[in-house]
């Protein structure tokens, strides 16, 4: 008779000193996010939510549903995510489906990896979106790690822009910490693009 594989139950807590997504900021002060998940070999579910500094709301949720598999060095993944908005203000569009799918590959003490997030219709005023994310992280010393990226999001009725980001990160008794430089090609333009140095902490259990 088949039977679903043992469940792994998981709870996430990150603190950072701005909240930051795609490359840029969506908080004007520290974020907070929760998340908790089962995973079934592969297969994860889950629900997470966030704080977010917009006229329209309050904070950011969602349900998603992820799959992970390794095939030999490569490890593959793909998801899928229902957003929805928190203590919604004023009327807006304030649900979207999201999909993301990536892959990354070890070579030694470098891991070499690439990540795409697609929106069909996005919160807020943009329609289509698309971010595509990619970069090394190298170990290095006891529990650091040092790692960049470069990205690129293209969105129907919203602003496009190419982000980056470097910084360095090291497991302390069971807290991941990373310390992280970000910026965009647009970082005259309003805040959210503006260059900043954040701070995170990241506690799982």
């Amino acid at each position: 008779m088949w039977a679903l594989p043992p469940p792994d139950p998981a709870i996430e807590i990150l603190v950072a000193t701005r909240g930051m997504s795609k490359g840029i900021s969506q908080t004007e002060g520290p974020q907070m996010i929760a998340r908790g998940s089962v995973k079934f070999k592969d297969v994860q579910f889950g629900l997470q939510w966030k704080n977010v500094t917009s006229t329209r709301a309050d904070g950011e949720a969602a349900a998603f549903a992820n799959v992970t598999h390794k095939f030999g060095q490569l490890q593959v993944n793909g998801g899928v995510a229902y957003k929805f908005q928190t203590g919604v203000r004023e009327p807006t569009d304030n649900t979207s489906w999201e999909f993301t799918g990536g892959a990354n590959r070890k070579f030694g003490r470098v891991t070499a990896r690439v990540n795409a997030i697609y929106s069909p219709d996005d919160l807020g005023p943009a329609r289509k979106s698309l971010f595509v994310e990619g970069g090394p992280a190298v170990q290095f010393g006891k529990d650091w790690t040092a790692s960049a990226a470069i990205g690129h999001r293209s969105r129907d009725r919203g602003i496009d822009y190419t982000a980056w980001n470097a910084g360095v990160g090291k497991t302390l008794h069971g807290v991941q910490l990373d310390l992280r430089y970000y910026d965009t090609n647009r970082s005259g333009l309003d805040v959210p693009y503006h260059a900043r140095l954040v701070a995170s902490a990241r506690l799982s259990f």
